[in-house]
């Protein structure tokens, strides 16, 4: 397998991950993301780029950013702030309106609507390092499925056969929603470090090595639903 990426030790629920962050082995990450719509989408990204930083620390996250839907959004002026936090304790146990928070807010110009807040557990991550300043570009897709610990198994599998046919540049990565409507169901995620690298990705997965799997796939999961989406990065434990 290429170097630059590795599958470690798995587990669909509780598994010891080798996480993005460079986390406690022990540790299973979790994620946090706010849905948000908003009259002027760019205005509210820029304060996300100078408040972020503060409300991520405050929080005790481990990355925190915000991304910009290209397709699938369920609204106009849609967005997701999201924080990485290296284990659910912190995740869950941090103060949402702390005082740098409520004075990070009081800086945001314009109206803004939360619309919905999902956690997450993450059950499988790739190795790799976020840093501020860092931007890619994502597919996501929510997924219904009787055996998750076969569908990670199945994302692994792909992941492993895109690094040998040139796509070492992708992170695949597999969440589940511990909240809302969708409680129970699973995020896959592949993200590239733009648009055109993930649109090769989806280009190849009609090639013959992707297919397979790919029908491997279709016998134990169904799409609930789809989006595309540029992302920043504005924290970054460490930097």
């Amino acid at each position: 397998m290429n170097t630059m990426k590795h599958i470690n030790n798995f587990s669909a629920w509780t598994g010891i991950l080798l996480s993005l962050w460079s986390v406690n082995a022990w540790s299973t990450p979790a994620m946090s993301v706010l849905t948000v719509n908003s009259k002027d989408p760019a205005a509210y990204m820029q304060w996300v780029q100078k408040s972020g930083p503060a409300i991520a620390e405050s929080i005790d996250a481990a990355v925190g950013g915000v991304c910009l839907p290209s397709a699938g959004y369920y609204g106009p002026g849609e967005l997701y702030y999201w924080h990485l936090f290296n284990d659910h304790a912190t995740a869950l146990g941090s103060e949402q309106y702390n005082p740098t928070v409520m004075a990070e807010l009081k800086k945001l110009k314009g109206k803004r609507m939360v619309s919905r807040g999902d956690a997450y557990s993450v059950l499988m991550a790739e190795p790799g390092d976020y840093q501020a300043g860092d931007s890619f570009a994502n597919w996501n897709l929510i997924i219904s499925t009787d055996d998750p610990a076969q569908y990670v198994k199945e994302v692994a599998r792909l992941s492993a056969t895109a690094d040998n046919n040139g796509f070492a540049d992708i992170r695949f990565t597999v969440y589940r929603y511990l909240s809302g409507e969708n409680a129970g169901k699973l995020m896959a995620s592949i993200e590239a470090p733009d648009g055109y690298r993930l649109g090769a990705m989806l280009d190849a997965l009609d090639s013959e090595w992707a297919s397979e799997i790919l029908n491997d796939m279709a016998d134990i999961r169904e799409y609930e639903h789809g989006f595309t989406m540029n992302c920043n990065v504005v924290y970054a434990k460490g930097n």
